[in-house]
């Protein structure tokens, strides 16, 4: 018997009856969608069925996205991601990363989340890589905004390298406006600028605020074929970063982020170069006095030079120990 569930109300998450999920005993999801049309039917459990309108995906404890062979779940997972507005990960013990690279194509269809704005990543003790962007088939990420994850004890990176393409690419990652990273202590990277997007470069990025990830050598890797010596951050406000004891550099190569505003930094001893910035701007650097000292300039004429900025130390920095000090 076939049964139709009115309309949801917005806000909230809904799922059909008995909490069918994408995929029946192996992928629990929720969605906050329009559900008028859903039929509770296992042979009409697949995503054309769902139709959304401001999509939310939960995916959460006991949820397992192993051994799923199914094309026909494949298909619904696919459907229900590209369509997915917003993302929330949490508290879940298994995966490993959110959608395996196997179910993110299938017969030249592909999973690009190209309607996802908003994605929240927490408490996920097992996950390695969060998203596999694939760019040889589709502009992945076109409209996502924010990203935010925190406790994640293994994750190697945010978005891996995935699949690319010899084309230019503008859309993706277009609209990112803040990525929030917080107690990810194996973290490396976070998002490789490659070849195959030359011209994006997160160009609409205003905050990027990362705490306590150790392991973080570089946030924004770059392609070894990339040509450009500068990259522009053109709206780059904000930078924010927390013991990240063993980061080299924000990116890969030179930043350019005219509007730079503010920085703070603590515990980033082996970071030596800051983005260089407009004439007329004296964005505030608030950080340590040694670490200040110890950076790196290009010269007033490409505007990386410490008269550009206006430095604000704290009251308890690290000091020098005098010779035959005696650590206890």
């Amino acid at each position: 018997m076939k049964e139709k569930m009115g309309p949801g109300n917005s806000g909230q998450i809904m799922a059909p009856p008995r909490r069918m999920s994408l995929a029946p005993n192996t992928y629990n999801t929720y969605i906050d969608a329009s559900i008028g049309n859903i039929i509770t039917d296992h042979q009409y459990n697949n995503g054309m069925q769902f139709q959304p309108s401001g999509c939310h995906v939960e995916i959460g404890k006991g949820i397992s996205n192993a051994k799923v062979e199914s094309e026909q779940i494949i298909r619904a997972t696919m459907f229900a991601m590209n369509n997915v507005e917003s993302l929330h990960v949490h508290d879940n013990s298994s995966i490993i990363i959110v959608i395996p690279e196997y179910m993110t194509s299938i017969d030249g269809t592909a999973l690009g989340w190209r309607h996802l704005k908003q994605c929240h990543v927490v408490r996920c003790p097992k996950l390695h890589t969060v998203f596999t962007p694939n760019y040889d088939r589709i502009y992945p990420f076109e409209e996502i905004e924010t990203f935010w994850a925190s406790d994640l004890l293994n994750v190697h990176c945010i978005w891996n390298k995935g699949r690319t393409f010899s084309g230019t690419d503008n859309t993706s990652f277009a609209k990112l406006k803040s990525i929030h990273l917080y107690s990810c202590p194996r973290l490396t990277f976070v998002l490789p600028l490659l070849m195959g997007i030359q011209g994006s470069y997160l160009s609409n990025l205003g905050s990027l605020h990362i705490v306590k990830c150790g392991d973080l050598k570089v946030v924004f890797p770059v392609h070894p074929d990339l040509k450009e010596d500068v990259l522009g951050f053109p709206r780059l406000k904000h930078i924010h970063l927390y013991e990240l004891y063993k980061l080299q550099h924000i990116c890969g190569v030179k930043m350019h982020a005219p509007k730079l505003e503010r920085v703070w930094l603590r515990g980033c001893w082996g970071l030596r170069r800051l983005p260089s910035v407009s004439l007329d701007r004296g964005p505030i650097v608030d950080c340590e006095k040694d670490w200040w000292e110890k950076l790196e300039w290009d010269g007033l004429e490409v505007g990386h030079h410490p008269s550009l900025f206006k430095p604000r130390h704290s009251s308890h920095y690290k000091k020098s120990l005098p010779r035959g000090s005696v650590l206890w």
